[in-house]
């Protein structure tokens, strides 16, 4: 049986963890490029997503790869012909992001929620 300071604690823990959530939800959205993008951005791919695979689409896309990042579905990619956010996407990444106030990690997670609750949006 939990005393009620220590329900106090979860109650104040939890809270704070899902406005963090929120937060960082609302940054994602905010930080993805439109499709006409171009120039230095990070490119997110589905976790699990070969190396191999990932550097094609980046390829096909039209991207200069700058240097992958220390999880294999992110790559810093960059590039001056207008629209590499878009193509990158239909390339299969999941998205495109410039000057993230977090680390390249913690965007690589929330880039893949966010991607899985807009393909459930009507």
């Amino acid at each position: 049986m939990l005393r009620s300071g220590h329900r106090l604690a979860l109650l104040l823990f939890a809270a704070v963890l899902a406005i963090w959530l929120a937060a960082m939800a609302i940054i994602m959205r905010q930080a993805a490029l439109p499709p006409e993008a171009s120039g230095l951005m990070l490119a997110i791919f589905e976790p699990g997503t070969a190396q191999d695979e990932a550097f094609a689409s980046l390829t096909r896309a039209g991207a200069r790869v700058v240097r992958p990042s220390g999880l294999g579905f992110i790559w810093v990619v960059s590039g001056e012909e207008p629209g590499l956010a878009g193509r990158l996407q239909r390339e299969g990444a999941l998205g495109a992001y410039r000057d993230l106030p977090i680390s390249p990690v913690l965007a690589g997670c929330f880039a893949v929620a966010d991607a899985k609750l807009q393909a459930l949006a009507p």
